[in-house]
C-alpha cells in the first residue's frame, strides 16, 4: 500500500501543558471558568487534566516556581500561552467580569473578528477568540 493510499487519521482535538506552581490553585482557577476537572493515569501521575469543550489543559507541578515562565512573559512571545476558539467571545466575557477575573487584553469586538485575553494565577495567558453570540455587542 502506498502512502497515498493509506487511510487519514483524524485528529479530534490537542492538549496543551502547563508548568504550574500548585496543581490544585491552578485547577481551582479553571474550574471557577467552567472547566471539568479531571485526575488522569493514576496514582504516579502528578498531573490533572481541566477541560471545557474541546479545549484540554494539562495543569503539571512546577520542580520550583522559578521553573514556571510563561511564554507570552519572554521577550519576543506572542501575547498568549494559549488559544482558544469560541462561537461566543461575547458570553466569556460576560462571565469573566462576573468573576472578576484578570483580562489583559480586549475584549476587542470587529466584524472580522473578537478576541479577549486572561491570565491565570501563574501568568499564563489565555485568548479567547472567533464570533459573537448576538450581532451586536457593545464593549
Amino acid at each position: 500500500m502506498s502512502a497515498k493510499s493509506l487511510p487519514k487519521a483524524a485528529i479530534s482535538g490537542s492538549s496543551t501543558v502547563l508548568l504550574v506552581s500548585d496543581v490544585k490553585a491552578s485547577a481551582a482557577f479553571y474550574q471557577n471558568l467552567g472547566f471539568a476537572y479531571e485526575e488522569i493515569g493514576g496514582p504516579d501521575v502528578s498531573h490533572v487534566h481541566v477541560s471545557r469543550g474541546n479545549l484540554t489543559l494539562i495543569l503539571h507541578p512546577a520542580a520550583s516556581k522559578s521553573d514556571v515562565r510563561p511564554y507570552s512573559s519572554m521577550t519576543g512571545g506572542l501575547y498568549f500561552d494559549v488559544y482558544a476558539y469560541t462561537d461566543a467571545v461575547d458570553l466569556l466575557v460576560d462571565e469573566i467580569r462576573v468573576k472578576e477575573l484578570d483580562i489583559v487584553n480586549g475584549p476587542h469586538f470587529s466584524e472580522n473578528w473578537n478576541e479577549v485575553t486572561i491570565k491565570d494565577i501563574d501568568g499564563y495567558r489565555i485568548t479567547f477568540g472567533g464570533g459573537l453570540s448576538t450581532d451586536e455587542v457593545s464593549d
